[in-house]
């Protein structure tokens, strides 16, 4: 029996092993199931480790506090998006964009990355910003305003290859990220399903023809 037993070990398909970088995203997507259902103060380390399929020692090797944890779960994608609207548009087009199709196009592709990255973050986003008193301010302050400046110098950056009014930018940026957060928010509370390509081009439209000229 004892024999049996060894030669069933022998072909054991084990799980592959996930690279330290797999290994921790792994662990924000399913920290932010947990943080979703039980808020900030009633998610346990264990419950976190747990959900992810590894053990809190392992957990606390990538993360060292939940509070770590719970930022880098909100933070993370916004910060993602906010690195492609870099890549993509940090630098203004190579002439100058009289039709305003290229700020269109670029505008549509960022507002359809942060529509996504609300479907990730959005409750989690409103409870880091409004459940965490003590915590909030000094959150929104390292994590999330860093990301709204660099919004706002890829704005700036485009300003001179396009024809537009004067506008706020860093109103506009806000208003775009808010937007796009209380969007996501209200559609997943009404259980409503948007097509995002065209709500996002819907947004684009509305931002750029509020302050292009005709």
């Amino acid at each position: 029996m004892a024999k049996a037993r060894r030669s069933r070990a022998v072909y054991t398909n084990p799980q592959p092993r996930l690279s330290a970088d797999e290994r921790r995203e792994q662990i924000i997507e399913s920290a932010r199931l947990v943080f979703e259902q039980a808020g900030f103060d009633g998610a346990r380390t264990r419950d976190l480790a747990t959900a992810a399929g590894v053990n809190e020692a392992l957990l606390y090797r990538h993360f060292a506090s939940k509070e770590e944890l719970f930022e880098a779960a909100v933070a993370d994608p916004l910060e993602a998006a906010v690195a492609k609207l870099v890549g993509f548009s940090g630098a203004p087009p190579e002439t100058f964009d009289s039709s305003g199709t290229v700020m269109h196009e670029r505008t549509h592709k960022f507002v359809d990355d942060l529509l996504g990255v609300m479907d990730e973050i959005g409750p989690l986003l409103g409870v880091v910003l409004f459940g965490q008193a003590t915590r909030s301010e000094e959150y929104f302050r390292n994590r999330i305003d860093p990301s709204l400046t660099k919004i706002e110098d890829v704005v700036k950056a485009n300003l001179p290859a396009w024809r537009h009014k004067d506008f706020d930018i860093a109103l506009m940026v806000r208003l775009t990220v808010g937007m796009t957060w209380f969007l996501s928010v209200t559609d997943k509370l009404c259980k409503r399903n948007r097509n995002r390509a065209a709500t996002a081009d819907a947004i684009t439209t509305m931002l750029l023809e509020g302050v292009g000229v005709n």
